[in-house]
């Protein structure tokens, strides 16, 4: 068990003790746990072992979700996780130029 498993696994079971001895707070709602994995291959190993369903989205990146009553545990991976960082920083920089009153154009080339 690595250290940064152990240190997690501990805080959840703390955090659930203090939940018991702490009946007049709130629980929160619902918590997503996500793996990022860097394939799609091992989101599907990952959902044939435990029985899921696996869901694809519009880039073909896939998941799976196992649920703990309100908690879920989110495995999701990319087809190519390069081209979707790329895509990603492309995206985030058009949004904020046209926020900015901003065009983005291609550089000349030289």
């Amino acid at each position: 068990m690595t250290d940064t498993r152990a240190q997690f696994t501990t805080a959840l079971r703390q955090f659930a003790d203090w939940l018991d001895a702490n009946p007049q707070y709130d629980v929160p709602t619902g918590q997503k746990f996500l793996l990022c994995l860097l394939t799609n291959a091992p989101v599907r190993e990952f959902a044939e072992r435990h029985g899921l369903d696996v869901s694809a989205d519009a880039e073909g990146n896939l998941s799976t979700r196992l649920n703990f009553g309100p908690l879920v545990y989110e495995v999701y991976g990319y087809v190519d996780f390069t081209a979707h960082l790329a895509a990603a920083h492309e995206r985030n920089a058009r949004r904020w130029a046209d926020e900015n009153g901003l065009d983005i154009v291609a550089k000349a080339s030289e």
